[in-house]
């Protein structure tokens, strides 16, 4: 009775691959979410970055209102949001580029933030990008 026996090589690459996987399982669970705070007047805007490259980000603001145009790369924030009933209303629209030297995006930020008349902010933003959860 002989038993059959699998080549060293065989083993050796299914090592591998088991490593990889469990690997990837490791860093997909250590990573965390980043977290973009912007504080502006007394209040300030906070919202997670989307994990997928495309997606935006869910806006919690006085309003409802609905992310039309989201990039946080290459050293600049973009964030552009709507009104949700009204979606040809600008809400929030942040733009700013990311100061190496205090580690901030530093830039401009204008939120509407009247009801039925527009209430009109518009003024400097320093928003910091850390990892965690936003807290709504």
């Amino acid at each position: 009775m002989s038993a059959t026996r699998i080549p060293a090589k065989l083993i050796s690459i299914f090592g591998c691959l088991a490593g990889l996987v469990l690997m990837s399982g490791s860093f997909a669970a250590g990573s965390a979410q980043r977290v973009v705070t912007c504080p502006y007047l007394k209040s300030g805007l906070q919202f997670d970055v989307p994990a997928k490259f495309g997606d935006m980000p869910a806006i919690d603001f006085d309003y409802p209102a609905k992310a039309s145009q989201f990039s946080l790369r290459d050293g600049n924030l973009l964030l552009v949001a709507m009104d949700e009933s009204e979606p040809s209303r600008v809400r929030i629209v942040i733009s700013a580029q990311l100061n190496k030297t205090r580690g901030t995006y530093d830039g401009q930020i204008l939120v509407d933030m009247g009801g039925n008349q527009m209430q009109l902010y518009n003024g400097s933003v320093h928003c910091k990008v850390a990892s965690g959860a936003a807290t709504h």
